[in-house]
């Protein structure tokens, strides 16, 4: 009777193991994931099509597990609502914070910013805190993401108002264009970011004038993706460290340079 029990019991606990993996598997399949605006070569449309650094490690992190993209492109601003309300699945190139109703990912991308000004301008800064003096434009709601002393200067109002030198733009498109139209005399942004559109907007705008870096910003803005389940949280997190120790993650960086 006792190896009867002890066979009856293993059986049930084999069962038991089938249905969980089955249920691991049950997401598989197309999931919505957002991504913010057009950013060059992360996001972008190119000949109709959706393309872009991350779009390419979504797809290849998340199609380990079985998963399709199903591709969505809102403001920034809305991501985390929207993934609350669970009319997306995921958001991309979000900063993890303490929201207990979703689950973030480990880091997944790193932008290195910097402060660009044009040359005939003649500005030498030391320190983020010397921007007061200048008028910048940064990405929209960049004033969370430099630390928290800029976030201190530039955060808005109680009226949602900004300090009168601080500029965000609603895409980095528009972001370019006031810094090379001289409607600001800095631009804070990703280097590869600025490089795209210093060649895209090339014929519109002289770009070849001199230039003078500011490398004030010495950490990367690290971004996690949000999801609203946790198993897919963890799928990510596993296809993440497969990509990255068998080298697809690196090549996919390799193909926008």
């Amino acid at each position: 009777m006792r190896a009867i029990f002890h066979y009856l019991l293993h059986s049930v606990l084999v069962l038991l193991g089938i249905a969980a993996l089955s249920s691991d598997n049950v997401h598989a399949g197309e999931i919505t994931i957002a991504f913010a605006g057009d950013r060059p070569p992360y996001f972008f449309r190119q000949n109709g099509q959706d393309a872009g650094i991350e779009l390419d490690l979504v797809r290849l992190i998340m199609g380990n597990a079985g998963h399709t993209i199903k591709v969505v492109n809102i403001p920034k601003i809305r991501m985390l609502k929207s993934l609350k309300e669970k009319e997306i699945d995921g958001a991309t190139t979000v900063q993890e914070n303490n929201d207990e109703k979703l689950f973030f990912s480990d880091r997944y991308l790193d932008f290195q910013n910097i402060v660009i000004s044009k040359a005939k301008h003649d500005i030498r800064l030391k320190s983020l805190s010397e921007l007061k003096h200048y008028s910048f434009i940064i990405w929209q709601d960049g004033w969370r993401n430099l630390g928290p002393d800029f976030e201190m200067d530039y955060r808005p109002d109680a009226n949602g108002i900004f300090p009168k030198n601080y500029n965000q733009a609603f895409n980095q498109l528009s972001q370019n264009k006031m810094f090379w139209a001289d409607r600001v005399q800095l631009i804070i942004i990703d280097k590869n970011i600025f490089e795209h559109y210093k060649n895209l907007l090339s014929k519109e705008f002289d770009t070849s004038v001199p230039l003078t870096y500011h490398d004030l910003i010495k950490s990367k803005t690290s971004y996690a993706v949000a999801f609203h389940q946790a198993s897919l949280r963890d799928q990510f997190n596993e296809g993440l460290k497969k990509a990255r120790a068998n080298g697809s993650y690196q090549r996919v960086l390799d193909n926008y340079r």
